[in-house]
């Protein structure tokens, strides 16, 4: 070739990848717009919930202990409810404890444990009061009495406490930090201590989540107990235990909107019917030798954190549940305020156990408003509910 041919030839070659070059670019513009018009016309969207254990049963709220006729006014930061819920969570099933041959032996040493033994050092007899449901009577000391579930090992405890000198003299009470061990201790001789309670949520409880409280002084005046907040004049250390929170990742619609979904990192803690108390509390007081537990309530459920099949369910928007409350169909949990017009400081979702058994860790919508208010809304939409 010539050097003229050359330089044509070269030019040709350069003409044709330019022209290659920009059919590309033309061909990746297209494709770009054909898919935005197909994402216009055709949203692409997120499987729905896959509802896998069927209808569900309500939640069995307890019969509130707060009366009145509630106005509501929203009163959150930015002014108005949250729209970034996802439109589904997860339910998890309980673990339900079963019965075996056992679990009569079991109590018995559990309480031997606790020191309900007789003078020979053998446990003392038990009182049958129908199934799984047992008694056993302290005769001296406390005269502590324990109501004993033999099977799944909840328990009622109660005591003379009230009108004890050793009690009253507060001798050997300790601080609130003595009462949590007092109480770990408790549970430990008798392997009872559930291993998902995270204890720091009872010693340094965040001060944003007012669903959790540091162990509460009481005072004795008159046969009651009375809050106080001196130690100096405490004779009784309530202490509440805490379950962890639930933590999870699931892609998820925004606010039931299929059609925009995402990941949803989610840090759920667990409430209880009476915020800022839990099932789970313990009255711990001065002993013959040092503080021990003189009353107790102990109503643990164990979450299946692990099942087989992930469950997912749709839940309500914060406008929905909203609309229940401010329609009387919320559960109001607690408020020591006077006022009928309820000010909505915050809204978020949580999960919930009761007092009795449940199958399975149900999700709410919670209202938390000033003066200790707290009320509950089913986040599951009723239509999946038995």
């Amino acid at each position: 070739m010539t050097l003229h041919d050359t330089a044509e030839f070269s030019k040709k070659g350069g003409l044709t990848i330019v022209l290659s070059f920009i059919l590309i670019l033309l061909l990746v513009f297209f494709f770009k717009i054909g898919n935005f018009i197909q994402t216009i016309l055709f949203p692409p969207k997120i499987a729905p919930p896959n509802e896998a254990y069927g209808k569900l049963p309500p939640i069995n709220f307890p019969q509130s202990t707060v009366h009145g006729q509630f106005t509501y006014t929203i009163n959150t930061i930015d002014g108005s409810l949250p729209q970034n819920f996802p439109d589904r969570l997860i339910v998890y099933p309980m673990i339900i404890s079963q019965p075996n041959l056992l679990n009569l032996d079991n109590a018995k040493s559990v309480m031997a444990s606790w020191g309900f033994i007789d003078q020979a050092g053998n446990p003392l007899t038990e009182i049958p009061l129908g199934g799984p449901i047992y008694e056993w009577n302290e005769p001296s000391g406390f005269q502590r009495k324990i109501i004993y579930n033999i099977i799944n090992q909840n328990f009622t405890m109660t005591s003379n406490y009230l009108i004890s000198l050793i009690v009253l003299n507060a001798q050997n009470l300790g601080d609130q930090n003595g009462a949590i061990n007092t109480v770990q201790t408790f549970l430990n001789n008798a392997n009872l201590f559930p291993t998902d309670v995270d204890i720091t949520l009872t010693q340094n409880p965040p001060p944003d989540k007012k669903y959790y409280t540091t162990p509460q002084l009481f005072s004795i005046i008159n046969g009651e107990l009375t809050p106080t907040t001196s130690l100096s004049s405490a004779q009784v250390i309530r202490v509440d235990l805490y379950q962890k929170e639930i933590d999870y990742s699931l892609i998820a619609g925004k606010d039931q909107n299929l059609t925009h979904f995402q990941n949803f990192d989610m840090k759920m803690p667990i409430l209880y019917p009476h915020p800022p108390f839990s099932t789970m509390n313990f009255l711990v007081a001065s002993g013959q030798n040092e503080a021990d537990v003189v009353s107790a309530i102990f109503n643990h459920q164990s979450i299946n954190l692990q099942p087989n099949q992930q469950a997912t369910y749709p839940i309500k928007t914060a406008r929905q549940a909203y609309d229940e409350l401010k329609n009387g169909k919320a559960y109001i949990a607690a408020y020591n305020g006077t006022s009928n017009q309820i000010l909505i400081n915050k809204v978020y979702l949580a999960y919930y156990i009761g007092n009795t058994q449940q199958d399975y860790l149900m999700p709410i919508i919670v209202f938390e408003g000033q003066n200790g208010f707290f009320a509950y809304v089913p986040a599951i939409t009723n239509n999946t509910l038995q």
